[in-house]
């Protein structure tokens, strides 16, 4: 929410700049535009003055060009002695722009020059208006500017220039342009209003399109995240299942090693020194890497694997060999897979599940906390299964005597905290035994097989 009202408020900003732009650009094209129309219709205005100004002088039916052919003279006398233009202002000048005579008109007081002062005069630019028989522009004299046209005499020798004080021009912008800022005003905040609903009702669309397709992908991604999980559970409890079939021990051994290891992974979370390392995941990926701790029994002859009765020294070499093997086989795996959690405790448990606490176990003799935190846990779950398993040249220890075994073997064979925590769990132990009990079809014990002969042998002092 907080992300879209971020993303809200930009474009609203952006938006909102783009519109005060416009509005000022527009201001000053307003403003230039009213000064421009307004100048341009004084002109209009002083070419009509023009013809009324020939009809008061020289009575030619008000055609400005009649005022080419009179003298300076005439026009200078009959300019400065009649009343024939109370309406307008108008200047004679001679070809230097010396004012030769003015008259008033009904302007303001000042707008008529002093006899033999030079006024100044800038013709307009070419868009001006087009003006019969006169030129447009401004006429300056003393502090004022004026809009002027001005009406060639005596063939070129001298101008009539008709004027009008700039000011006009000047003070209807201004009141224009008073009222541009508040018409600028609403229309901003109009605007910007209209902006921002629509803006918000489009973003507000998109956001909720997008979280839709989101939770769709979310979900799809989620389901098939979970069809992968399951398959490749699967697919390794089958591996798993596939090489521990080489070697036909009691019933659900995979299942009860699993469930072993997770309950024993899950009871050592509470202890402050393991709550940072076991976290759900590792209780997860532990009772699915456990699976594969004996899958280097692929690689051991089925005259060690199967055989009956004790092994001998270099029999038992061979078959500690199913550690090596299982290590390397999974870190094959991993390395044409990529690095990959379960993969690396796989590898973990199947490479040092048979090393021991005080380093007399094998294949590397590692002691102490040099053996993975996996290893030492799946170590306990397989020594337990392997006590209170029934076989065929024993019957299952009682739950009792696993227990006493096992604290036994604190410090020495197992890691004496984990032995600790699971002393306080070993009820859940037995109870899990019961329900993943043996389930052949004779209800006989199966036939030994050599590594449970090992693991029991390694419990015994001998």
């Amino acid at each position: 929410m907080r992300s879209r009202l971020k993303q809200f408020g930009l474009i609203l900003l952006a938006q909102v700049a783009c519109v005060a732009t416009g509005l000022w650009l527009q201001h000053r094209y307003v403003l230039s535009a009213v000064s421009d129309m307004t100048v341009a219709a004084a002109w209009t205005n002083l070419a009509d003055s023009g013809c009324a100004l020939t009809s008061s002088l020289i009575g030619q039916g008000g055609d400005t060009n009649a005022l080419a052919g009179q003298s300076l003279d005439h026009l200078r006398e009959l300019i400065g002695s009649t009343e024939f233009a109370r309406t307008q202002a108008a200047i004679l000048v001679d070809s230097d722009w010396r004012v030769l005579a003015c008259n008033a008109g009904s302007e303001r007081s000042g707008s008529c020059p002093s006899v033999a002062e030079t006024v100044a005069w800038q013709t307009a630019a070419e868009d001006a208006p087009r003006i019969r028989n006169g030129v447009p522009g401004r006429v300056t004299f003393g502090d004022n500017e004026y809009v002027g046209i001005a009406f060639a005499v005596e063939d070129g020798a001298g101008k009539v220039v008709v004027h009008r004080s700039a000011e006009e021009a000047e003070q209807l912008s201004a009141s224009v342009g008073a009222a541009l800022p508040l018409a600028g005003l609403l229309a901003g905040v109009w605007t910007c209003a209209m902006l921002g609903i629509t803006i918000y009702l489009i973003t507000s669309r998109q956001h909720e399109q997008i979280e839709s397709e989101r939770s769709e992908s979310d979900a799809n991604s989620l389901r098939h995240i979970q069809t992968l999980v399951r398959t490749r559970d699967a697919v390794i409890f089958g591996l798993a299942k596939l090489a521990d079939s080489r070697d036909p021990e009691t019933g659900d051994h995979l299942e009860r090693i699993a469930v072993y290891s997770s309950t024993l992974a899950s009871a050592l979370r509470a202890h402050p020194k393991y709550a940072s390392t076991l976290t759900p995941t590792f209780v997860r990926l532990i009772g699915i890497s456990s699976a594969l701790h004996d899958i280097g029994k692929v690689g051991i002859a089925d005259s060690i694997l199967l055989k009956p009765g004790r092994l001998t020294p270099e029999e038992r070499k061979q078959m500690q060999l199913h550690t090596l093997i299982g290590g390397e086989c999974l870190r094959q795996i991993e390395y044409r897979l990529g690095q990959s959690n379960f993969l690396q405790m796989a590898r973990e448990i199947a490479l040092a599940h048979h090393e021991r606490w005080d380093g007399k176990g094998y294949p590397n003799g590692l002691a102490g906390q040099g053996i993975p935190l996996s290893a030492r846990i799946v170590s306990i779950a397989d020594v337990y299964d392997a006590l209170s398993s029934k076989r065929v040249y024993k019957e299952p220890i009682p739950h009792g005597e696993c227990v006493d075994i096992i604290r036994a073997g604190a410090g020495t064979q197992f890691d004496a905290e984990l032995v600790e925590i699971w002393l306080k769990i070993s009820d859940q132990f037995r109870d899990l035994a019961q329900r993943y009990r043996p389930r052949d079809a004779a209800g006989e014990a199966q036939d030994q097989d050599a590594e449970t002969r090992m693991r029991e042998e390694e419990m015994s002092p001998a």
